[in-house]
């Protein structure tokens, strides 16, 4: 997974604020594949 350990965290963070400790989060698309390039950021 394309992600930092800070900006998981940052995420869990605020669904749990926002939805609950209970809530799930899916990711899907390039940031889930670290074999694949692209993204959001990519122009």
């Amino acid at each position: 997974m394309r992600l930092i350990t800070h900006q998981i965290d940052i995420i869990r963070r605020a669904v749990a604020e926002l939805a609950g400790d209970d809530a799930q989060v899916s990711l899907f698309g390039s940031r889930t594949d670290d074999s694949v390039r692209g993204g959001d950021n990519e122009h």
